[in-house]
């Protein structure tokens, strides 16, 4: 309290300094208070040179006179331990002031490590949910080899599955001139689809820049991006990111992917549409790769339906095994029964005699789907059971069957290629032998009469002018 009620006093700079102070003045009260004391019970009066001689004049005085000194002392070793209390006091302020510090800095440390490990935790899960998504349009578009299918898929899948907008498939015409529009999943991107929508390769926009640079491109802010081409059809778009879709390091088309907020694309989602865009492009090739086989053996079936019609076009249409052992060819009955069998291309197991007919048992040959006749078989009893056996070893008779009257249709087909080639090298070899006009004409002439047996042979060059009009033909050169 005596420190608190001083403080207006104290220009020290130290405790120690004023409580010494303090103490000494307090002391002084003691020796004028004994003085003046003494002056009053003595009778003296009150004066200056009175207190003076009462001081020299009393030893006991002399011992009060020390009390300022000793008051001092005591209030000076008083005042040296508040300056020590003061200084730890101050020492425990600053490691308070040093500790809360400390503990904000830790709580901001916190905060922003927590910060941190939500928008990791964030970022791992949407990273998660997109690999997924990936898995999942991936498994559905690999299921699909129809690109008239696979397309609208595609598009459709990354839209839904990802969450933009927009997207789109451009494919690389024949020339690399320009880049076709060929599915999207949005209402303009079907405006644009129906219109024939194509943008040239190195043109105008994202999408034409990435089909002739092969680079991906992205326009955070469409707004912003040079490159951008406002498309009408697609005015919300805010954002765009076209990837080029390579296939055995050919570019063949553009996946062009739009969003209506800016800012849409961060790293993790380019790495992930690069990611299915190069599965896409990969998927697409194989169902490309897919139709032209498809369409390459569709074409080779036709062409040996074709080649199996012609070859039997002037041969026997089939052989009937008799009782007594002989061969002979099946009645009209019996041909235009199997004819209707052969339509129906189906195993017919008929165990008993029904309105006439024996049991039957009919399985068709056939070669790659494609069905080349019938074996047609009849039993004696009229109770027959084809056993499962019977049957099984029939199948593999018809499909051993197809398979050698297959070879044996190549074969000649072969031989007969072969024979013409033969033909053509003999008669071509002739005629270069000679370099005289009439003698190629007559050359030409006999040696096609020879191989062909034709019986009359002439060849026709034009003697007149070219005005639409034939040229007369009364004196052909002919053998």
């Amino acid at each position: 309290m005596f420190n608190a009620n001083m403080r207006f006093l104290r220009p020290f700079r130290t405790e120690t300094q004023a409580y010494a102070l303090y103490g000494g003045l307090f002391g002084l009260t003691f020796p004028i208070a004994g003085t003046l004391l003494q002056m009053i019970i003595s009778g003296t009066a009150l004066s200056v040179n009175s207190f003076i001689k009462v001081q020299l004049s009393e030893p006991i005085l002399w011992i009060v006179d020390t009390a300022p000194i000793i008051l001092g002392l005591f209030a000076a070793l008083a005042g040296r331990r508040q300056d020590r209390l003061l200084e730890l006091n101050e020492r425990l302020n600053a490691r308070d002031q040093e500790l809360e510090s400390t503990q904000l800095s830790l709580e901001q440390h916190v905060r922003e490590r927590t910060r941190e490990f939500q928008i990791a935790s964030e970022q791992a899960e949407k990273r998660a949910s997109q690999l997924q998504a990936i898995a999942e349009i991936s498994h559905s578009i690999a299921l699909t080899q129809n690109l008239d299918e696979l397309f609208p898929l595609i598009t459709r899948s990354i839209s839904q599955r990802l969450g933009f907008y927009h997207t789109g498939i451009f494919l690389l015409d024949e020339s690399h001139e320009y880049a076709v529009l060929v599915a999207a999943n949005s209402d303009g991107g079907q405006r644009m689809l129906k219109r024939g929508h194509k943008l040239k390769a190195g043109g105008t926009g994202i999408v034409g820049y990435v089909a002739q640079a092969g680079r991906a491109r992205v326009a955070l802010e469409t707004e912003n991006d040079l490159l951008f081409f406002n498309n009408p059809d697609l005015p919300r778009t805010r954002a765009e990111i076209a990837l080029p879709l390579n296939a055995g390091g050919q570019l063949i088309g553009v996946l062009d992917v739009q969003s209506e907020q800016p800012s849409a694309f961060r790293k993790e989602d380019i790495d992930t549409l690069n990611t299915l865009a190069s599965q896409v492009a990969i998927v697409i090739q194989n169902a490309r790769l897919f139709e032209e086989a498809r369409s390459a053996l569709e074409t080779y079936v036709r062409a040996g339906q074709r080649g199996w019609l012609e070859h039997v076009e002037n041969k026997v249409p089939g052989y009937s095994y008799l009782p007594d052992g002989t061969l002979a060819v099946p009645p009209e009955q019996k041909q235009e029964q199997i004819r209707n069998l052969l339509a129906a291309s189906q195993t017919l197991v008929l165990d008993s005699a029904t309105d006439g007919t024996a049991p039957t048992l009919a399985i068709p040959v056939k070669v790659r789907d494609q069905v080349l006749g019938m074996i047609h078989i009849e039993a004696r009893e009229g109770n027959r059971k084809w056993s499962d056996d019977e049957i099984a070893m029939v199948k593999s008779i018809s499909e051993r069957t197809a398979l050698a009257l297959e070879n044996a249709r190549l074969f000649e087909e072969t031989s007969r290629r072969a024979e013409r080639e033969r033909i053509i090298s003999e008669v071509t070899t002739r005629i270069s032998e000679s370099n005289n006009f009439d003698h190629i004409l007559q050359t030409t002439i006999q040696e096609l009469g020879r191989s062909l047996g034709a019986t009359r042979t002439f060849i026709q060059l034009q003697t007149s002018a070219i005005d639409g009009s034939y040229p007369s033909a009364e004196k052909p050169g002919q053998v």
